[in-house]
C-alpha cells in the first residue's frame, strides 16, 4: 500500500493556482446543471460518489455501488477479507463434513436494526426468496448450485451442493433480511432492516443516501456515526468537495486519475493507493468469422501499447494484466503467454491472415461509453497504424451492456470488479454459460478443453490441486485470447485526516469505514454547487 500526503511550502502558489483553475474549470463545465443536494447531518461523514445505488435490498443489488452500500447494512453468513479469504461474518463457525454438506454455526445474540432478533429461519427466507422465480433476482443464477439450504436449528444453517462444489463458500455471502420480508418491487422497503452496522436513513435517489448507526450493533469510540453518500457526477466537483473540506472520503471511479495531484498538494488530505483486483479487458466476438481466427486476436493484442495508457491515460494507477486473476490471488499464474507491444508483428499476423490496409482492410467496430471513450481513441489510433479500421459506436450503459449481453459487438472494453475465486473462469469462458443461460460469456467462446478444466476447477476440493488447474486455465486463456487482458486496476482513495484507520480491500470494499475513527468538522458543511 502507499500513502501519498500534501505539504511543500515551495509549492503553495502553484497549488493556489491549480485550484483556481480547477475552479473555473468546474464553473465552466457544471454550471446551473447540478441541483443542490440535502446537508449533511451534523457529525456524519460524506463520501461522494459518482452515480446512485441501483437497488439497496440485498437479494436484488448488483451494480458495484449497490453492492459497497448494501454491505454496510447487512451481514451475510461469510465474507472476503482483505487477503482474498473468506471468513465467518454471521456464522462463529463453519464445519465441512462432506464434499457436499456446510455447516454454519450462527452467532447468537445478532439482531436487526428494526431489534428482531437474528436466527437461522432468517437466513433461510432469504435465499428462498432469491430462489424465487417471481423475484426475478440476478443473484438466482449464482445459487445454480444450491441443492438445499435449511435451518436445522435457531442457529444451524446446513447448506447441501448439487455436487463437490469448491467455490460453494461464494453462495453464503448473501445479505440476510428478515424473514417474511416483502419481496422487492411496489410498496416494499427501499432497504428492509439489516444486522450490519449501519441503517437505512434516508434515500434520496441521484442525490443523497444516508445510513445511520444499526443501535443494536456495537461499535467502537469515536467511530462514524452516519455516512452520507452524496451523488456527485461531475469529477470536478468531488475534487473541489474534497479540497474544500466539505467531502470526506471518495474513491476509486470517485477519483479521476488526473485530479490525483491536485488532490495529493492538499495539506488535509491523504491519497492511499492498493494493489486492485478490478480487471478491464478487451473482449472479441467468436460469432464473427474474422475474429474466430487467432491470428487476427494476436495481431490486435500485439498492436495495443499497454504500458503507455497506463502510463499515459491512468497515470501510472494500474499494473499491465497477464490475465484475470491479479497477483495476489491465491491460483495467480503469471507464467503465461503474453503480447507485449510489437506493431511489426502484429502486421505480420494480419498480413498471413489475408488482410491488407489497401486490397482487403480489416473493419471492426468497438463499442463503448461515454467514459470509455479516451480509451477507445487510444485503441483506435494503435490499430490504425497496424492496418485495422475501428469505427467506435459511444452509448450511455443501458444500451451498451444490453449490446454486450446480446453479442452486437466486435470489439469492446469493459472490466470485472474485484475478482475473487477462480471460478470466474467457469462463469465467463465456459461454453454453455452464454448470457441466455445465465452466465457472462459474451464473446460466445468455445473450447472443450476449457469446459473440461473450468469445470474441473470448480469440482476440485483439494486447494493444491485446484490451483495447478486454474494454472492451465490461465495458460490456455492466455494462448486462445478470448480477451486480450489490458490491466488491474489500483484502488485509489482520497480522504480528509479527520477520518483516520480506513483499510482499503482489494476489491474495493468499504466496510472499513464502519470501524474507522472520525472526528467531524464543527458547524455546518459548505457546498461546491
Amino acid at each position: 500500500m502507499e500513502t501519498v500526503a500534501g505539504g511543500g511550502r515551495q509549492a503553495a502558489r502553484r497549488r493556489a493556482c491549480a485550484r483556481a483553475a480547477l475552479a473555473a474549470w468546474c464553473a465552466i463545465t457544471c454550471g446551473a446543471c447540478v441541483k443542490p443536494a440535502p446537508a449533511t447531518p451534523s457529525g456524519y461523514l460524506q463520501v461522494d460518489i459518482n452515480t446512485s445505488p441501483a437497488a439497496l435490498d440485498p437479494r436484488i443489488a448488483a451494480d458495484a455501488i449497490s453492492e459497497r452500500v448494501a454491505e454496510l447494512i447487512y451481514d451475510s453468513l461469510v465474507r472476503i477479507g482483505r487477503d482474498g479469504n473468506f471468513y465467518g461474518d454471521l456464522a462463529a463457525s463453519i464445519e465441512r463434513p462432506s464434499p457436499v454438506e456446510i455447516i454454519f454455526h450462527l452467532r447468537h445474540g445478532v439482531r436487526f436494526s428494526d431489534g428482531r432478533p437474528l436466527t437461522a429461519r432468517d437466513v433461510k427466507y432469504t435465499y428462498d426468496s432469491v430462489l424465487d422465480p417471481a423475484i426475478q433476482s440476478i443473484k438466482r443464477a449464482g445459487l445454480v448450485e444450491l441443492a438445499t439450504l435449511r435451518a436445522a436449528d435457531d442457529y444451524t444453517i446446513v447448506m447441501t451442493t448439487r455436487r463437490p462444489y469448491a467455490p460453494a463458500l461464494a453462495m453464503a455471502m448473501l445479505g440476510v433480511v428478515p424473514a417474511n420480508t416483502p419481496a422487492p418491487g411496489a410498496g416494499a422497503a427501499i432497504a428492509p432492516a439489516g444486522s450490519g452496522p449501519f441503517a437505512l436513513a434516508d434515500f434520496r435517489r441521484d442525490e443523497t443516501v444516508t445510513l445511520a448507526r444499526n443501535v443494536f450493533n456495537a461499535y467502537p469510540a469515536g467511530g462514524v456515526p452516519g455516512i452520507v453518500f452524496k451523488i456527485v457526477p461531475n469529477a470536478t466537483v468531488r475534487a473541489l468537495e474534497l479540497a474544500e473540506g466539505i467531502c470526506d472520503f471518495t474513491e476509486n471511479d470517485g477519483v479521476q486519475p488526473e485530479l490525483i495531484p491536485y488532490l495529493a498538494a492538499k495539506p488535509d488530505l491523504t491519497i492511499v493507493k492498493s494493489p486492485g483486483t478490478t480487471y478491464q479487458y478487451l473482449i472479441f466476438n467468436f460469432r464473427d468469422a474474422r475474429l474466430r481466427d487467432p491470428r487476427v486476436r494476436q495481431a490486435i493484442a500485439y498492436a495495443i501499447d499497454r504500458e503507455a495508457i497506463v502510463a499515459s491515460l491512468l497515470r501510472g494507477n494500474a499494473r499491465v494484466a497477464t490475465g484475470m486473476l491479479a497477483p495476489e490471488d491465491w491460483a495467480y499464474d503469471g507464467a503465461v503467454t503474453r503480447y507485449p507491444y510489437d506493431p511489426d508483428r502484429a502486421r505480420a499476423l494480419l498480413e498471413a491472415a489475408g488482410y491488407d490496409a489497401r486490397a482487403r482492410p480489416l473493419r471492426l467496430v468497438y463499442k463503448t461509453t461515454p467514459e470509455g471513450s479516451r480509451l477507445a481513441q487510444a485503441i483506435q489510433a494503435m490499430l490504425r497504424r497496424v492496418g485495422v479500421a475501428v469505427d467506435i459506436h459511444i452509448n450511455e450503459f443501458a444500451t451498451f451492456y444490453s449490446d454486450l449481453r446480446n453479442g452486437n459487438f466486435d470489439l469492446a472494453a469493459s472490466q470485472w470488479v474485484g475478482v475473487g475465486d477462480p471460478h470466474q473462469y467457469y462463469a465467463i469462458f465456459d461454453s454453455r454459460m452464454t448470457p441466455a443461460h445465465g452466465g457472462n460469456n459474451r464473446g460466445d467462446y468455445a473450447n472443450p478443453r476449457m469446459d473440461q478444466l473450468a469445470e474441473q476447477g470448480d469440482a476440485t476440493l483439494d486447494p493444491a490441486a485446484r490451483r495447478a488447474i486454474y494454472g492451465a486455465v490461465q495458460q490456455l486463456a492466455a494462448d486462445d485470447l478470448p480477451y486480450v487482458s489490458l490491466w488491474w486496476i489500483d484502488n485509489v482513495a482520497a480522504y480528509n485526516r479527520r477520518l483516520a484507520g480506513f483499510a482499503p480491500y482489494p476489491n474495493g470494499s468499504l466496510l472499513s469505514l464502519a470501524t474507522a475513527a472520525y472526528h467531524a468538522p464543527r458547524g455546518p458543511r459548505r457546498s461546491a454547487q
